[in-house]
């Protein structure tokens, strides 16, 4: 597991290591040039190249970029430094002074082999102007391999938003990972990603995201004791599909079973219910009250369904109508175990009243992409993607809810703790992916894995089998059963991992 900090916690941590730990601003600034050059050295070993251009602004991030060039210079590179700053941070003008090597007072016309972008910081937000937007899309159209110092100048460091941003080849983050570094746009202009480790501590109060890989979900894949049943690994069920939308309905119960959980109960409109026999064989195929190819609001038969589960996922292909929306809330006020929310669920909550959610007998996981959460929330989706983890935390402790935010870089809340998932492949943006993570997720909390846990371990499964998938069948080829397949495949490293 990594830490991922924003902006102001990054902020905290760094004065916190200064001022009660004792050291120095130029140290810490030192080790982080060195990590910088040190990936520069790295990079132009493998590619070739003497000539180096540190491109720098006034700040501590410029800073790293006139120190990282000195210690270039010291091992035999041909290295020159372009400020666009005169007001420089006091930090900045020592290493300023330190370096002895050439200035140039505009952007180079001539070639170099690699760019070092030290011009913006973390804190930057908004629009770039003047020298540093005339600084970025040179570096953007020198042609050079780019190395980016923390983060690409222009990038949002907690949302990863930008307006125009360096496009890096390789990143190295300073300290510690920072959201805007996975999220949104900076999945794509950060190139290679690799984190320096400076020593800067964090404060007790210092709170962070967590970023998981495989090996952190081990625990939840112990041995199957030999001495056991389908019973003891718990009663999923997919409450799913329409005339509309069969599809979605095979898809979530198939990754249902994919999953891991003993049983597995598809329940789908009585109209549809002959379309579906032998499809699923594994699966136990319930008819439920329907009208006009829909689901019909029936009290009877949703309390059979709770006492029959330990967990239920509702929404997929269902339509977004006010017998959705019926169904949902009784759910939501007489379900104890875990209950998953997707798709149209969510469309009829933010139609018919998302407040039913704080009525909840039992956890709550959603898990809605950008649009449809945009939809919940009221915002427009570039307001989501602005909002970043805080939006995503805020909303999730308001209404006692995991949140599962989907997007290249999902977001996983609960109000109490926060990760980001990373896991995934742009093979998965075609239908069906998200249904495939609902069955995922209800399977994980049928066997008693908490809200929180399932919610981030489904997200790192459906993204991981995803990348097996497309490297299988390519990103344009794969779909969303191709995906399901590689379910085991990716549960099996996962165990591995926990075995090594």
């Amino acid at each position: 597991m990594k830490k991922v900090l924003s902006v102001a916690a990054m902020r905290a941590a760094d004065e916190f290591t200064i001022r009660e730990r004792g050291v120095p601003s130029q140290t810490l600034m030192e080790r982080a040039g060195r990590a910088i050059a040190d990936a520069a050295e790295n990079i132009l070993r493998e590619r070739g190249g003497r000539t180096v251009l540190a491109v720098c602004g006034g700040g501590n991030n410029g800073g790293d970029g006139f120190c990282a060039a000195r210690l270039l210079e010291e091992r035999g590179y041909a290295c020159a430094v372009y400020c666009i700053a005169d007001r420089l941070s006091e930090d900045c003008r020592i290493q300023r002074e330190k370096y002895g090597g050439r200035q140039l007072s505009c952007f180079p016309s001539e070639k170099y082999d690699l760019v070092i972008d030290a011009l913006a910081g973390t804190g930057f937000s908004g629009a770039p102007r003047g020298a540093l937007a005339d600084a970025i899309e040179k570096i953007n159209g020198s042609g050079a391999f780019v190395l980016c110092a923390d983060i690409p100048s222009g990038l949002n460091g907690d949302t990863g938003t930008c307006v125009s941003c360096v496009r890096g080849d390789y990143t190295v983050a300073v300290g510690y990972l920072k959201p805007g570094l996975l999220l949104s746009d900076g999945a794509d202009v950060c190139g290679r990603l690799a984190v320096a480790d400076i020593g800067i501590e964090l404060p007790a109060s210092c709170g962070f995201a967590s970023l998981f890989d495989g090996s952190d979900f081990a625990r939840l894949f112990p041995p199957r004791k030999k001495n056991s049943n389908k019973g003891d690994y718990g009663r999923a069920t997919v409450l799913a599909g329409s005339y509309l939308y069969s599809g979605a309905a095979l898809l979530s119960a198939s990754a249902a079973l994919r999953a891991g959980c003993g049983y597995v109960r598809l329940a789908v409109p009585d109209s549809l219910y002959p379309h579906y026999i032998g499809r699923l064989p594994e699966a136990i195929l319930t008819a439920a009250p329907a009208k006009d190819g829909f689901f019909h609001f029936d009290e009877t038969f949703l309390s059979g369904l709770c006492a029959a589960s330990d967990a239920i996922a509702f929404g997929m292909g269902c339509g977004a109508g006010e017998e959705t929306y019926q169904i949902a809330a009784y759910l939501l006020k007489h379900f104890s175990g875990t209950l998953v929310l997707d798709a149209d669920a969510l469309g009829a909550l933010s139609k018919f009243g998302k407040e039913i959610l704080r009525e909840k007998a039992g956890p709550v996981i959603l898990t809605p992409h950008l649009k449809e959460f945009s939809r919940l929330a009221g915002i427009s989706v570039d307001a989501v993607r602005a909002g970043g983890i805080s939006l995503a935390e805020n909303f999730a402790k308001e209404y006692g809810v995991t949140l599962l935010l989907k997007s290249n870089a999902s977001i996983i809340a609960d109000g109490t703790h926060t990760a980001i998932n990373t896991a995934g492949s742009p093979a998965l943006a075609k239908g069906g992916s998200g249904d495939a993570l609902s069955g995922i997720v209800c399977a994980l909390a049928a066997r008693g894995v908490c809200a929180f846990d399932a919610a981030a371990c489904g997200g790192y499964l459906l993204g991981r089998s995803g990348e097996l998938a497309a490297e299988k069948y390519g990103e344009y080829g794969t779909v969303a059963t191709d995906v399901i397949a590689s379910l085991p495949l990716a549960i099996r490293e996962i165990i591995s991992h926990g075995r090594d």
